[in-house]
């Protein structure tokens, strides 16, 4: 389907789904400015190329697709730049996410929030890309570039290290 918005439908698919977009970014990037310079770039790039883009899926699904791939493409090259160092700073997002996201993220959302942040960063990617994105193993594979069964294996790990974290 090819995509013609006029001005006022992006600005009302801006405003529904930037925050949510940022939220699912860090996630991945750990870092509220680059998650955000993210999203704004793929929301750019909508608007530039809106008349010749063909999208096979619902533009929200597209939307989240585009993130998550930017995300781990700069998290890709990051890494590659800079070793396996962490840099990530340790300010969080939430502040920035409407009530209705705040709300969800207090008590114990806090509490999984961090343990998710403690896990290494290819079994934290394996894991949001499967738990919150709800990928298969192949396309997370395909996403990382790592096979099917290192994918299952960090999955692995990453629920056994959540688990003896969130039970302390």
């Amino acid at each position: 389907m090819s995509l013609m918005l006029d001005i006022s439908g992006f600005e009302a698919l801006f405003s529904v789904n930037y925050q949510a977009l940022c939220v699912t970014s860090y996630r991945i990037v750990q870092d509220k400015d680059i998650a955000e310079d993210i999203v704004q770039d793929i929301f750019y790039k909508l608007w530039e190329n809106r008349e010749a883009l063909i999208i096979r899926t619902s533009l929200k699904s597209y939307l989240f697709q585009r993130v998550v791939d930017q995300s781990l493409e700069y998290v890709k090259r990051f890494r590659s730049a800079f070793g396996k160092e962490n840099f990530y700073p340790e300010d969080r997002y939430s502040d920035q996410v409407d009530k209705e996201h705040t709300m969800a993220l207090k008590g114990v959302g806090k509490w999984v929030e961090e343990a998710v942040r403690s896990l290494p960063e290819v079994c934290r990617m394996v894991f949001i890309l499967s738990r919150y994105h709800r990928l298969s193993y192949p396309e997370i594979a395909s996403k990382l570039d790592i096979p099917p069964k290192t994918v299952e294996g960090q999955l692995t790990n990453a629920i056994c290290h959540l688990r003896k974290f969130l039970l302390h």
